[in-house]
């Protein structure tokens, strides 16, 4: 293989800790996994995936990729295969839980050589969702690298996934325009998505507009560590409320909804708030304000309600590549980090 990332035993929890150069490596490698083909240095490896909520993309590609590199998957469901967990350091557990945390993260640990959670907010209040209490408790008691498969407030392997797509469709990122523009959706959608999408864009030097309605912004934190990255790699990122003046000119129009944080703990107040931005979707029209600009979304996509079929069907469409491109990171990812 060529170049090498040089993370080898690391934690693939947020992108936020991972270099330009080390991001552009694995993208690297994972072109050449396409072109050039794989066999199975995992042979004798495992993977145990852990899965608090719904997945399709991400289930499958983990599970082929490992696969198909001739590793052992097990995938475990909570509330169908394992025990309740306790999160709470120094908890009395005589109520629900029959297993803390630091148990079955050391006993994962001891059987597979990766363990992917993936864990999504729970509602309640923003402060205390947002310190990713499951990946985090995890990370904390396992001796195994800890692949976020999505959490509260990254999804690092899909935004690892976009940086492949586009630098398979536009060349070189840097410098080129990004337009991640909030899109309503029935329902209040995690913020992991267009936060990962945000740091990556930010960190390999892309000027990123992202386009919300009053009440929609990003987390702070992740705002900031945007700021910054954008500072370094000679990036820029803004922030505006109008879908079509964030999308004047842009390259790419990166779809997404997620919900208020001001009403994370309120659901029919946030629900009453996005219903007032039902006409916000990615059309043909405003597509056309463009510099005939490639169309993105982590999919699933609500159809005709995020963005119409004319523009998820269009030449210029990348969704599916989106979706086979986590395979061939996540091949890559698995590699790096386990020294193969």
């Amino acid at each position: 293989m060529g170049t090498q990332a040089g993370i080898q035993g690391r934690d693939v929890v947020t992108l936020d800790t991972f270099s330009a150069q080390e991001i552009r490596a694995v993208t690297a490698r994972a072109r050449e996994l396409k072109a050039g083909g794989f066999g199975t240095p995992l042979a004798g490896r495992s993977l145990a995936m852990v899965f608090f909520d719904p997945s399709l993309r991400t289930r499958a590609s983990f599970a082929i990729a490992f696969g198909s590199l001739g590793g052992t998957v097990i995938d475990l469901v909570a509330g169908r295969d394992l025990w309740p967990l306790e999160m709470r350091e120094g908890a009395v557990m005589d109520s629900v839980a029959d297993e803390h945390v630091r148990d079955a993260a050391r006993v994962l640990s001891e059987y597979a050589d990766v363990i992917a959670i993936r864990a999504l907010a729970r509602g309640g209040d923003w402060a205390q969702a947002r310190r990713d209490t499951v990946i985090v408790s995890f990370q904390k008691h396992a001796t195994a690298p800890i692949f976020n498969m999505e959490s509260v407030l990254d999804h690092p392997c899909q935004a690892w996934g976009d940086a492949l797509t586009l630098e398979e469709a536009l060349g070189e990122p840097k410098g080129k325009k990004i337009a991640l523009v909030w899109c309503y959706h029935p329902k209040a959608r995690p913020l992991a998505v267009p936060h990962g999408v945000g740091v990556m864009a930010t960190t390999l030097g892309m000027n990123l507009s992202v386009a919300r309605p009053p009440g929609y912004d990003f987390d702070p934190h992740v705002e900031r560590t945007m700021s910054r990255a954008a500072t370094a790699s000679g990036g820029s990122v803004r922030f505006v409320e109008d879908m079509a003046e964030a999308v004047r000119d842009a390259d790419v129009v990166y779809a997404a909804s997620w919900g208020s944080l001001d009403l994370h703990a309120s659901p029919e107040d946030e629900r009453a708030l996005r219903d007032r931005y039902r006409d916000r979707r990615v059309t043909r029209e405003l597509m056309a304000g463009t510099r005939e600009a490639r169309f993105m979304h982590a999919m699933p996509i609500r159809r005709n309600v995020e963005a119409d079929d004319a523009v998820v069907d269009a030449p210029g469409s990348l969704v599916i590549e989106q979706a086979a491109n986590r395979l061939h990171v996540q091949r890559a990812l698995f590699q790096e980090v386990l020294g193969v």
